[in-house]
């Protein structure tokens, strides 16, 4: 399971004043701690300021990899701002996120050519998000016909079936992990990704929401998610799942998390 860390995203009431004040400690110190709580890549997204999102994405993408050496997951709803962040990012980045709405599609197929990143890809659109299973997967098989028309190596595709709030729509988790598995069984070799929180929004015991869907997501076959690892529950979640899925060979991985917060702990 690939853990994309989501806390430097601007639509945090802390994350945005960091930015609006250029506070590089804090902004590291938020990077360095999702490091230490096992992220392997950070989503950077500075959206919420919009009218600064390019100089910010310019500036933030350096100052994150000058003192962590983890790629990033480059997320923004605006092309050009994408383009910035790749351009200056050292390595292979996430681009987040690429849809089959047309505008989007022209403008960003360039920019996976030219920067060769792995690409998030959202089975979504101009008619709006999917609302079936087969819907969904049709979607995805759209994407993938057109990436590979256009000679791009599908392998570093990861293809996402939204995650929604389960507080507008009850059957919004039903939805997303029928979709996840109807990809993964018609289409094997295909990555998947999932935005976990999103299923929580806007209601109490959000931690407990999302750590719940991740559980059924990895047993689902989810290969990459983006949340919160300084959740600890949601982490001590993840292990747990992948050792009841049969994805922690002897366990080694779930011990092994174990000893080290007893040790924390003990510490």
């Amino acid at each position: 399971m690939i853990i994309i860390g989501e806390r430097l995203n601007s639509s945090r009431k802390a994350i945005r004043l960091a930015l609006e004040n250029r506070d590089e400690d804090f902004l590291i110190k938020e990077a360095l701690n999702q490091v230490k709580a096992g992220a392997h890549y950070l989503d950077i997204n500075v959206s919420a300021l919009a009218e600064q999102e390019i100089e910010l994405m310019k500036w933030l993408v350096p100052l994150i990899q000058s003192r962590i050496d983890l790629p990033l997951s480059i997320d923004s709803p605006n092309p050009e701002v994408l383009a910035v962040g790749l351009a200056v990012h050292r390595g292979r980045p996430f681009l987040n996120s690429l849809t089959l709405e047309k505008n989007r599609w022209t403008a960003l197929i360039p920019l996976i050519k030219e920067y060769k990143p792995l690409v998030i890809a959202l089975c979504l659109d101009e008619s709006g998000l999917p609302d079936s299973p087969e819907k969904t997967l049709e979607l995805a098989q759209r994407i993938r016909e057109g990436l590979e028309r256009e000679g791009i190596d599908i392998t570093s595709v990861y293809f996402d079936p939204l995650v929604r709030p389960v507080g507008i729509n009850f059957k919004a988790g039903v939805l997303f992990i029928q979709s996840l598995r109807l990809i993964k069984l018609k289409l094997p070799d295909a990555k998947t990704v999932a935005g976990i929180s999103n299923v929580s929004f806007g209601l109490p015991r959000r931690s407990l929401l999302n750590r719940t869907l991740l559980a059924l997501a990895v047993e689902a076959g989810l290969d990459a998610a983006i949340f919160d690892p300084c959740d600890g529950e949601m982490m001590a979640t993840l292990k747990a799942a992948q050792a009841l899925a049969g994805q922690d060979s002897y366990l080694k991985n779930f011990l092994k998390f174990i000893r080290e917060k007893k040790s924390e702990s003990q510490g």
